[in-house]
């Protein structure tokens, strides 16, 4: 079994099973075969009891275990987990934007993670409002409308004023809502204007759809993940300075998603083909890092 070492990750030549009982991690990010694309070799069978045996023995009890997955082999794992006392915390649902395969009756454009943890919390993680909302150009334009109304109310306009030069949203009054599913039956309430401007300026919350798209003339691997996704779901589940483990690394997109973020990371990679192509794309990542903290710092 081959170890390789690159800046704060460590990756491994070899099986899931081969690796995975030397492992210690804070938190799990993975996506495993599917087990239903009879016709590729990279979609072979797993002990998922050990998996998941081991996901309890290295995870705290804050860690979380994120799952990719579809079908039924999916939906066993997320039973596997809560047997095990994993409790699941929220489901999210990347939405390609473009259709895996013209052949199908339906044409599918998503695929599941599913978050689960025993004692953890997702963390409130905020996304550049154009990005969170580049796909949806109506609530935009109705976004626009909206911050047009604040030149005709001075009220508003103060507020927005306020926002700009302190970064402080203010809220007017609470109200109270029966039907609440909130733990509080008392929210606040600010203006609309104002809550517009505020998502542009601080960023918007994470939504349980995220829409991402590969480019799929420069796919390394017939799964590979968008690495922004990958950053995206590391931000609900870990802090910076947390070990990640992946025991199905693939090309290495999360791996390069734990660089760009803070993490350190550590994969494992059955596949010669598929090492050497992690190797390389975490190599690079870690010189892109160095070089930003780098022009920092000068």
């Amino acid at each position: 079994m081959k170890t390789k070492r690159i800046g704060d990750a460590t990756l491994y030549l070899g099986t899931m099973e081969e690796t995975i009982g030397e492992v210690k991690a804070d938190h799990i990010l993975t996506d495993p075969p599917y087990l239903y694309i009879k016709t590729h070799d990279f979609d072979k069978e797993f002990d998922e009891q050990l998996l998941f045996e081991q996901a309890k023995r290295m995870l705290p009890d804050n860690g979380f275990i994120a799952l990719f997955g579809r079908g039924t082999s999916f939906y066993r794992w997320n039973t596997r987990l809560a047997d095990l006392g994993f409790v699941f915390k929220e489901e999210i649902v990347w939405d390609k934007r473009y259709t895996t395969t013209p052949c199908c009756n339906i044409s599918r454009v998503h695929e599941t993670i599913s978050l689960h943890s025993r004692k953890g919390k997702i963390r409130r993680s905020k996304v550049p409002y154009i990005e969170q909302k580049e796909h949806d150009i109506s609530s935009i334009i109705a976004d626009i409308k909206r911050l047009k109304t604040a030149f005709n109310n001075t009220e508003t306009m103060d507020g927005i004023i306020k926002l700009l030069k302190t970064g402080i949203l203010e809220y007017k009054k609470s109200y109270k809502s029966k039907y609440c599913l909130c733990v509080s039956k008392e929210s606040g309430n600010a203006d609309r204007a104002c809550l517009v401007m505020h998502s542009i300026i601080k960023g918007m919350n994470e939504k349980s759809i995220i829409f991402n798209t590969n480019n799929r003339r420069q796919l390394q691997h017939p799964t590979e993940k968008p690495v922004r996704l990958a950053e995206r779901i590391l931000a609900l589940i870990s802090n910076e300075g947390d070990t990640i483990y992946d025991p199905f690394m693939g090309s290495g997109s999360f791996g390069v998603a734990c660089i760009n973020t803070g993490r350190k990371y550590i994969g494992s990679e059955m596949k010669k083909e598929y090492f050497d192509i992690a190797c390389k794309r975490i190599e690079e990542a870690v010189k892109a890092k160095q070089n930003e903290l780098f022009k920092e710092v000068s």
